[in-house]
């Protein structure tokens, strides 16, 4: 028996060295096998970026925590050293045989090798970004990240946060840092992005920190964990007060400081054209966002015919409603100005609106079961855009949950406004951020444990936004909108200001369209309201190209299930389509185009 033992011990030495040994290896050198370096690549870019460890949760399920204390590094060093990591990424990729994958497989590789190799040609154009705008800049994805990822569920939690708040002035520092190598370069936003931030950051500085969403937030999380034990919850909150007034408020201060001396830099030029090989750096994001080789202009005739289809059905429903004029704007401003479209402009009122989104989500995860083969396990919740944030934020967006099942889905709806958010809008709102939509997606894609994780946690623009909009088309044909004209005409709306997208990204970064021009066109051919159009025409200015995913994607995930019907007939089976694309994650829409040609010509 003690020989038995003895042997059994020493094989399990073996077998633990070997395993050490193969972690090494693969952490320190080429991994023996694809699925490894998959892996090996996923680690490498998550954990020297704290800030979506904390949005993951992958590694607080194993039981450490100490990311959740610190920041992701914003220097333009570490811009650079990702750029180069992605390089490295793509040569040790394309050195692995692909003689013996599987259709699968060689999709996964096909998406990896596509990813990294744009990411590589597009090495130049590193420091052409705005990363202090009005839609997403640092200033206030800091405050919004405390309120809506970092947890705060015990008191090291707690302790976490507040190293998080002593961190706040380097993390700004490091982007200071940024913004001025980029001006060095030529790169300074547009007037009134600068303006908007300005604007921002003096709502943001509250003259009683206890007033600041960094307190207020905090607060509201640490009255959720149990006093029965641990340390005084005042303790936490005076050194968030302090620490607020002390040291983030100045750093901000600094940041104003900057951004008002870049003002006097800048120009009310909108398109990237006026950047140092703006058209070849607009290419280049038009490409990472559709994941197609369609060329601005292409892009900009499509959107113009999609303009013109939309509005002929548009105006199709407004006549059965009633209306005699073909004045698309004029007819949705009526609409919008009706008491029994409008909710009460109040606290009450956005609680109201809150609770719609709520049974609306709640039916069409009902409707949407049918239509799919499975279902994600993740929750999906709708919360309140910050109201710090209202301003330059869009109508609304989706934020995915963690892996660990820990934080559900969000869809955030922005209610700055109430007589801009009409009752028939709601569903199609509703369709596209939630489900089927942006969460059913996501949380299946994240869900897919045989597709490497590198990939379940990558997001093609083209893909995720596309199918989004998809998501309410599917609505309309499966008869989610029940017979309602108006909650169609609120359909048709929203996917004509995604037509017309098309038209004003293009027309703003290629055709040298002005800021007025494209809101002006907006404004004659959607009917959107006045600060939704402007809104969204600042966030195409610094954010190029993203615009177009949507109707690009949508247009191809209708294409493909039309492809599927032709093919099949009457067999159709649309929860075998959808099956198919959605089954392994998000792809770049080439490949997935190219993956439906291969698997309908093998069947019969």
């Amino acid at each position: 028996m003690k020989k038995i033992l003895s042997s059994l011990f020493l094989i399990g030495i073996v077998v633990l060295l070997g395993a050490a040994g193969l972690v090494l290896h693969t952490a320190y050198f080429r991994p023996l096998t694809l699925s490894l370096f998959y892996e090996k690549i996923f680690w490498e870019n998550v954990l020297d970026d704290p800030e979506t460890l904390s949005s993951l949760r992958i590694l607080d399920s194993w039981g450490i925590h100490s990311h959740n204390s610190k920041w992701t590094d914003s220097s333009p060093e570490r811009e650079v050293e990702i750029a180069d990591r992605k390089k490295r990424q793509l040569a040790v990729l394309r050195s692995y045989d692909v003689a013996g994958l599987s259709e699968e497989e060689r999709v996964y590789f096909r998406s990896l090798e596509w990813s990294l190799d744009l990411a590589t040609k597009g090495e130049a154009f590193v420091y052409y970004d705005y990363p202090v705008n009005q839609l997403f800049g640092i200033q206030n994805q800091i405050p919004t990240f405390l309120a809506s990822v970092h947890t705060v569920d015990n008191f090291q939690d707690a302790e976490a946060y507040i190293d998080r708040l002593k961190g706040i002035p380097a993390k700004l520092s490091q982007c200071m840092r940024g913004l001025k190598l980029r001006q060095a370069k030529g790169i300074v936003p547009p007037t009134f992005v600068l303006e908007r931030v300005l604007y921002e950051i003096g709502n943001f500085k509250k003259s009683d920190p206890k007033e600041n969403i960094l307190y207020s937030n905090f607060l509201n999380k640490l009255n959720k964990i149990s006093s029965e034990e641990g340390p005084d919850k005042k303790k936490y909150l005076t050194e968030a007060e302090n620490e607020i007034r002390k040291n983030i408020y100045p750093a901000y201060e600094s940041l104003e400081e900057f951004l008002r001396t870049q003002i006097k830099l800048s120009d009310k030029k909108a398109g990237v054209w006026k950047l140092p090989d703006g058209d070849e750096y607009y290419a280049h994001v038009l490409k990472y966002h559709t994941t197609t080789s369609l060329a601005p202009e292409e892009i900009h005739s499509l959107g113009l015919s999609e303009v013109g289809r939309i509005q002929t059905e548009m105006k199709e429903i407004l006549t059965s409603l009633g209306f005699k004029r073909g004045d698309i704007p004029s007819a949705l401003k009526e609409l919008r100005s009706r008491p029994e479209f409008l909710f009460p402009d109040s606290d009450q009122g956005r609680e109201m609106i809150l609770v719609s989104y709520s049974e609306i989500l709640t039916d069409s995860i009902r409707k949407s079961k049918e239509l799919f083969p499975r279902w994600p396990k993740a929750k999906v919740e709708v919360r309140r855009i910050p109201a710090f944030k209202e301003a330059g934020a869009p109508g609304a967006y989706y934020e995915e949950p963690s892996l660990d099942g820990k934080r559900p889905g969000v869809f955030y709806a922005n209610l700055r406004d109430l007589k801009e958010i009409p009752k028939f809008g709601l569903r199609t709102l509703t369709y596209h951020e939630a489900v089927p939509g942006h969460h059913l997606q996501i949380a299946w894609a994240q869900e897919l444990t045989d597709a490497p994780r590198i990939l379940r946690t990558t997001h093609f623009t083209a893909f995720v936004e596309g199918w989004a909009l998809y998501a309410e088309r599917l609505a309309k044909d499966y008869e989610f909108f029940k017979e309602d004209p108006y909650s169609d005409l609120g359909r048709l709306q929203a996917e004509l200001f995604r037509a017309v997208r098309l038209v004003v990204d293009t027309g703003i970064h290629r055709k040298r369209w002005t800021r007025e021009q494209a809101i002006e066109y907006m404004s004659k051919n959607t009917g959107l309201p006045p600060k939704d159009v402007t809104a969204e025409i600042e966030r195409y200015i610094v954010y190029p190209g993203q615009a177009c995913a949507y109707k690009i994607g949508m247009i191809s995930f209708l294409k493909l299930r039309e492809d599927w019907k032709n093919k099949t007939g009457e067999r159709f089976d649309i929860n075998a389509f959808h099956e198919f694309v959605l089954g392994k994650g998000s792809l770049p829409m080439e490949i997935l185009e190219e993956e439906s040609k291969r698997f309908l010509s093998s069947k019969k």
